[in-house]
């Protein structure tokens, strides 16, 4: 079958609306030194999108002509490979810490080895819940235990640099792809229940507890401390609310120059500010169809594995999308979640690029080779 030109058209949409709002939320914070150096510092955070949207083609191309189906025999060593990188990230001259995280590990370049992980964590349960041996149904070491231990010591251990948003995103992912396996509601239900019990007394008591306490004082009371504790969420809300519906007009925005990672996890709020809930809503919507394609993907595929594979693409896109524009609209607690292939990060958009290479493949092979099989 041919290619999916639909959904291919609308990444390309998303991934352009990206490099013009990072150009936008980015440029004021070093256009003057740039103009006074007469350099080109002000397109940096561009050049650097720009340099991640070149890497995701070729990822994205490399695993459409791989095809999904030999992801499986890799899938193990996959996963094995994203829970060291994410040790890496505490290794003395490998891992890098910034804004008291560790999040990122250089080896030659420097990228999150978390994004990576979602992928790999996909790939493996997808493998793992199509073999015809695994009982899903059943919360046995045959059935749920094995892909729920392996799914929470990579939340566990993304949680711990701390990165709660990606580890919530994660989470979610894999109980979408277990949901749409087969397993039971009741033991997903549970699963989750301990889940935020652990989250709350544990997670809360050692380490990042004023941290995270800070963030529910921001969520529950906006106007606490506008300069301090409750400033991302203040100029959060302000930026969303002076959209209106036409919005202020394209690099018009004002909160972008107080709001923190204005050109990642609350780049959402410029464009609800500069282009207004009219515009702002065919972007939303583009998520909402790509999901949408995703899963239809999914359901066409007669292959259960291509089929877990693409459903767990999918939900890891619409759950991102989802956390970051709730966290940009003050709807849920702030947390560091980047706007699928909208958002600066050069390590999420060949990720996510990849994982559309994923779809790609398993749309023009419903079925595999007979061979593959």
């Amino acid at each position: 079958m041919p290619m999916d030109n639909f959904l291919f058209a609308m990444v390309i949409c998303l991934i352009a609306v990206g490099m013009c709002m990072v150009f936008n939320t980015s440029y004021f914070k070093t256009s003057t030194t740039a103009f006074r150096d007469n350099s080109l510092a002000s397109f940096g955070s561009v050049i650097q999108q720009f340099k991640g949207v070149i890497g995701g083609f070729l990822a994205m191309g490399i695993v459409m002509r791989m095809g999904y189906w030999r992801l499986r025999k890799i899938a193990v060593p996959l996963m094995f490979l994203g829970g060291f990188m994410l040790l890496l990230v505490w290794f003395p001259g490998i891992g890098i810490e910034k804004n008291n995280a560790n999040r990122w590990i250089s080896l030659g370049m420097m990228f999150q080895p978390s994004e990576v992980a979602k992928l790999t964590l996909i790939i493996y349960l997808a493998a793992l819940l199509s073999r015809p041996s695994c009982r899903v149904q059943e919360f046995t070491d045959r059935g749920l235990v094995p892909p729920l231990v392996v799914t929470g010591l990579y939340c566990l251990l993304i949680e711990r640099e701390p990165d709660l948003g990606t580890a919530v995103v994660l989470f979610f992912t894999a109980l979408t792809m277990l949901f749409l396996a087969g397993a039971r509601p009741k033991h997903l239900a549970a699963v989750t229940a301990a889940c935020v019990l652990f989250a709350l007394v544990i997670g809360m008591r050692h380490g990042n507890v004023g941290h995270r306490s800070q963030r529910m004082i921001g969520y529950w009371n906006p106007d606490a401390d506008p300069k301090g504790v409750t400033l991302q969420v203040y100029h959060a809300r302000l930026s969303v609310g002076s959209g209106h519906f036409l919005g202020m007009g394209w690099g018009q925005g004002r909160e972008k120059l107080y709001l923190p990672q204005s050109d990642s996890d609350f780049i959402f709020c410029t464009i609800a500010e500069e282009l207004g809930l009219l515009r702002v809503l065919p972007i939303v919507t583009l998520y909402l169809v790509l999901a949408w394609r995703g899963f239809m993907i999914a359901a066409r595929s007669k292959d259960r594995f291509g089929a877990l594979l693409a459903a767990g693409v999918s939900a890891l896109i619409v759950w991102q999308a989802m956390i970051n524009i709730g966290v940009a609209t003050t709807l849920i607690p702030a947390t560091g979640v980047p706007l699928p292939f909208i958002s600066i990060g050069a390590t999420s958009l060949m990720t996510l690029m990849a994982g559309i290479g994923i779809l790609l493949s398993v749309s023009q092979y419903p079925t595999p080779p007979m061979s593959q099989k």
